[in-house]
Formats: C-alpha cells, structure tokens, sequence
C-alpha cells in the first residue's frame, strides 16, 4: 500500500508534504531523540502531523521507558547511618576507622550506602552485633556473657 505523500493542514489549510524528521521525548527528566520519522510537515505554519505508524512505534517506546525500573540507592549521612544503627556518631567514626563499615568520602562529609549498612548488619551474627558499638570492635567475654543473657530473656 502506498502512501500519501501530501495531505492538508489543519491549522492553515497548505497541502503538507511526507518528509523524515526527528522527535524528541522528554521522559522522567531525561531526553530521547529518535530520528528518521516520518511526518507530514506544513512548510507555511511548520504544523506535524506524525503518521500512524510512527504514533504506535512512539507509544510502545514510551510504554516499554515506562516498566523500566530505576534502581534507588539510598544515600545516608553520618547522622542518619548513627540513627539507622542506633549509635553515636564516634561510634560510626569508629566502626569507619576499623573497617566495620564501608564509607565514602564527599568532600568533607561521610557517605554510606544503606546497601552497605544492610549486608554489614545481616553478615553480623549476634555477638557481632553485641560488640557492634564497642571501641574497636572488642568486647570482654564476661560482658559479652551477660548481654547475651540479656538479649535471651528478651526473646523468651
């Protein structure tokens, strides 16, 4: 089936004629251009008239963006990591320093990925996190003994 290649605009009544252009979709902040579409352009006004073809091929790019999903990375200060750990900051500065938990370095401030923090708190066994908040990760066996009692009772 061969197409018509001129058509009326509706906006000045010229005849349009099929040319190929380019279209850009703005879509969740970012720009897309697809080019080689076909349209019919008015030279008079510049009204676009894309063919129904091309409006299903824009659609289903549109639709197929759209169940894209983005990954989110949840990006904490050092407050928010001390408060998700239930900590004081020193604490945080101390677990960095030991290498307990990974930190990156913005400028002047730490940065920690709740990802990080998740794997470090699901990696720790209870003792671990019994001597999460102790200077240098150590902590005396008799205490470890009767937090651990603690911690049982809790359970029961």
């Amino acid at each position: 089936m061969e197409r018509i290649r001129e058509k009326t605009c509706f906006m000045c009544g010229n005849q349009m004629k099929l040319s190929i252009t380019s279209k850009t979709l703005r879509f969740q902040g970012k720009e897309i251009e697809i080019k080689g579409i076909s349209a019919y352009l008015c030279p008079h006004c510049g009204e676009i008239v894309y063919t129904s073809q091309e409006v299903k091929m824009i659609e289903n790019i549109i639709n197929a963006l759209s169940k894209i999903e983005v990954p989110k990375i949840d990006v904490l200060n050092l407050e928010e990591t001390a408060q998700y750990l239930r900590v004081s900051n020193q604490t945080v500065y101390n677990m960095i320093r030991d290498g307990r938990i990974k930190a990156y370095k913005v400028g002047r401030e730490w940065r920690f990925l709740m990802a990080d923090i998740v794997a470090y708190m699901n990696a720790s066994s209870n003792e671990d996190f019994v001597s999460m908040a102790a200077k240098g990760g150590q902590i005396s066996s008799h205490d470890a003994v009767i937090i651990q009692a603690a911690l049982a009772e809790e359970d029961d």
